[in-house]
């Protein structure tokens, strides 16, 4: 989960791997690349950077 609520992951969309990008569960776009994730994210003020988990190994 990102800042405002949004999320984004990969999904399978008729036999094709896509990014679902969705703000409070709604949602605003699936993304065939990250340039057009990037579209959709820069018009709520977004990036991508924003939207990283960092995960520690242990």
């Amino acid at each position: 989960m990102g800042p405002r609520g949004w999320d984004v992951e990969l999904i399978r969309l008729d036999g094709r791997t896509v990014f679902r990008a969705r703000q409070h569960r709604m949602l605003v776009g699936y993304c065939a690349n990250v340039r057009a994730l990037e579209v959709v994210l820069a018009r709520a003020g977004l990036t991508t950077a924003d939207l990283v988990e960092v995960l520690h190994a242990g």
